[in-house]
């Protein structure tokens, strides 16, 4: 994991350190940038769970690269990938009172394809935006047989931003909530599992250019 988790982060540097000389050598509708966040897990149960389980959320944080592009003044394209790192579990109380945890998404790697929508203008423009998010595990394979992994998810997000224009980039803080479509459950003592996630970012992206 943590070989994966070192290459990952070089890929997105990598990607930044491109995206910015490619923005400050031509002008064109792209932007690039980063961004960095807090989250919190939301794990929900579709059935009921065994009597000795629980489900456990708690806060993580996330950062990565992105890149928008504007279709039109107030529509725009904005693909995202991120490094996510969530707590959240489901939790077991064993005979012996010892607790066992199903770690769900420790690490993950999402891809995002978000379209906003400004819905002000000024200096501080708000906007909402929506879009698909699929969210790769990134742990190892579990070291032995009683433990498991998950399976990868598919998600709608939706949103609110304000887009703050500074003297030498684009501040954005947003507000986002993902909502789980699939069942990442591989535990066999459990059934369905939806994966929901709350996010607080700031984006910084650099100057937009126009042809």
């Amino acid at each position: 994991m943590k070989n994966i988790a070192l290459l990952t982060l070089f890929l997105l540097c990598s990607i930044l350190t491109f995206s910015q000389t490619y923005e400050g050598m031509c002008e064109s509708r792209f932007k690039f940038g980063f961004n960095l966040g807090a989250n919190y897990s939301d794990l929900k149960s579709i059935e009921l769970l065994p009597t000795d389980a629980s489900i456990s959320n708690g806060g993580g944080f996330n950062f990565g690269v992105l890149m928008d592009y504007s279709i039109s003044p107030d529509f725009i394209f904005s693909p995202k990938l991120e490094l996510a790192f969530y707590n959240s579990s489901v939790d077991f109380i064993n005979l012996d009172n010892s607790i066992y945890s199903y770690e769900i998404f420790p690490i993950s790697l999402n891809i995002m394809t978000h379209f906003d929508y400004k819905i002000g203008s000024g200096n501080i423009e708000p906007y909402v935006f929506a879009g698909p998010n699929i969210k790769l595990p990134l742990s190892k394979s579990p070291p032995i047989s009683t433990q498991y992994g998950n399976n990868s998810d598919i998600a709608i997000d939706f949103g609110i931003g304000f887009q703050n224009k500074t003297k030498h980039f684009i501040l954005s803080p947003e507000l986002k909530y993902s909502y789980g479509l699939t069942n990442i459950n591989r535990n066999p003592e459990l059934q369905t599992l939806k994966f929901n996630t709350i996010t607080f970012s700031l984006a910084f992206s650099g100057v937009t250019f126009s042809k």
